[in-house]
């Protein structure tokens, strides 16, 4: 494991300079991780202002949102390739260096395949740095490797953080402009680059590791594969969906794709993603249950955001100020999972179960909220809520996934897990509230009506979703 140390042994980071104090080593690392998570390509929260300024549609901007997370999940079976093949100072330096350049060119450029693709490398890039600073931290985190306590803190942090950049962002944009999120982005990675090569040293934590087996072609096709899927989510009903030519290609394209990573499996030697990955037991039932929640996630996104901008009329920093509340229920949400998975050694899947119905709670509060003269105090309860659920199905299944899946696949099964929990799951779910919406709208005449009914259906979802977790099997296991 990384950086075991005997457990009588006070843990101490080896990668800084001797200059450094070891009470400020866990801190600075505290510091980069901050300054990745505040770095993307591109940012969901200017989408309204880049439309215009890059001559983009709104599914164009979310498609490159969409491409940030699958480059961020395709890192995942190249974690510990890539950490032990450089020092942690390079690690820190290129990620950086590479989050610099992206944002520097972003918002010059006006081909939006160009820019799907550099979204795509500013999200591979980005847990390229996140995961060397948590890797780093871990022994001193969990220092026995408990999961159930180290991915209570990272989902924490993560979730957290993406709310947090949220709210800074919007302010920045409220009072300057969206080219001001990427200045903020380049300064705070310029920090991490000149911070690396000041306080730090080269080192690594394991003998050199090289990269001649890796199968990059298999990467690409996996990344081909989802982006084409999200691609025809994405725009199915912008363009009519199967009497688009586009739509018809980008789907053969997502086919071909996946059949070609599925005979490369069975016919090298070192594929992206091996056989093993995907027989690990339970991943259909963890699969399954991901795109659920990003079905009920969609929810929010879709109609509590249609609910506060087309019928409470809220301005952006009073919706930004929501999050606030998303927040609370997140770390909460953390605290929880951690208690009940290792003090009061809960089964996954009655963490799940309590997860979930938090995320159920949300939907029956909203179904009665929904009326022109809510006002937005009443959503701070209903945001706690999912936040909360959100983040404890995260913790609960992913770890659930570490203890089952062999150590040697278990990154690979987090990328196939974020197929759809980073990939298609949200697209899919928005496509379906949008689409229903559309068509609730048509019904009904009434746009408070149509959000009623639809949130009313969720419920009816989210309840299903209880009962199927209630009569699945999940294997008994210990993360402690």
């Amino acid at each position: 494991m990384i950086n075991m140390q005997h457990n009588n042994t006070p843990f101490r980071f080896m990668s800084f300079q001797e200059f450094v104090p070891d009470s400020l080593r866990f801190w600075i690392y505290m510091l980069f991780l901050i300054c990745f998570q505040f770095s993307n390509g591109m940012y969901f929260c200017a989408m309204s202002q880049m439309s215009g300024s890059l001559s983009l549609t709104p599914d164009d901007v979310r498609m490159m949102g969409n491409a940030v997370l699958v480059g961020l999940t395709m890192y995942f079976p190249l974690a510990f390739r890539l950490k032990f093949r450089f020092t942690n100072r390079t690690c820190l330096v290129i990620a950086a260096s590479v989050l610099i350049a992206i944002n520097l060119i972003v918002p010059h450029v006006q081909s939006f395949p160009v820019l799907v693709v550099l979204c795509f490398v500013a999200g591979f890039f980005r847990l390229f740095g996140t995961f060397e600073c948590f890797s780093s931290v871990l022994p001193k985190i969990a220092p026995t490797h408990n999961y159930a306590v180290f991915l209570s803190f990272v989902f924490f942090v993560v979730l957290g953080l993406i709310h947090v950049f949220d709210i800074a962002a919007s302010y920045i944009m409220y009072y300057y402009s969206w080219h001001y999120i990427h200045y903020f982005a380049i300064g705070l990675l310029l920090v991490v680059v000149l911070g690396a090569f000041v306080l730090m040293k080269p080192f690594r934590p394991m003998p050199k590791m090289l990269l001649y087996s890796v199968d990059w072609l298999g990467m690409v096709l996996w990344s081909i594969f989802i982006l084409s899927a999200i691609f025809v989510t994405q725009y199915g009903e912008q363009m009519d969906w199967f009497h688009s030519p586009y739509i018809r290609a980008a789907t053969g394209i997502s086919l071909l794709a996946l059949a070609a990573n599925l005979l490369r499996i069975r016919h090298i030697r070192h594929p992206f993603i091996e056989l093993n990955a995907f027989n690990t037991r339970n991943l259909l039932n963890l699969l399954v249950l991901f795109l659920f929640l990003d079905i009920l996630l969609s929810s929010q996104q879709v109609l509590q955001n249609t609910f506060t901008d087309a019928v409470l009329h809220f301005d952006q920093l009073n919706t930004v100020n929501l999050y606030w509340f998303d927040l609370t229920g997140m770390l909460i949400g953390a605290l929880f999972s951690w208690y009940a998975l290792t003090q009061l050694k809960w089964h996954h899947k009655l963490v799940t179960f309590v997860g979930i119905s938090f995320i159920v709670l949300y939907v029956i509060q909203m179904y009665w909220l929904i009326t022109p003269y809510t006002n937005i105090e009443k959503l701070y309860l209903p945001l706690v809520c999912c936040g909360f659920g959100h983040v404890v199905v995260f913790i609960a299944l992913t770890v659930y996934a570490q203890a089952t899946a062999p150590f040697k696949n278990y990154f690979q099964v987090l990328c196939v897990l974020g197929l759809i929990r980073t990939g298609i799951g949200a697209p899919f779910g928005d496509a379906i509230y949008t689409r229903a919406l559309e068509a609730e709208i048509i019904t009904h005449s009434s746009l408070v009506v149509a959000l009623r009914e639809l949130f009313g259906w969720s419920i009816v979802l989210g309840t299903l979703v209880l009962i199927i977790i209630a009569v699945s099997r999940f294997k008994n296991i210990k993360v402690y």
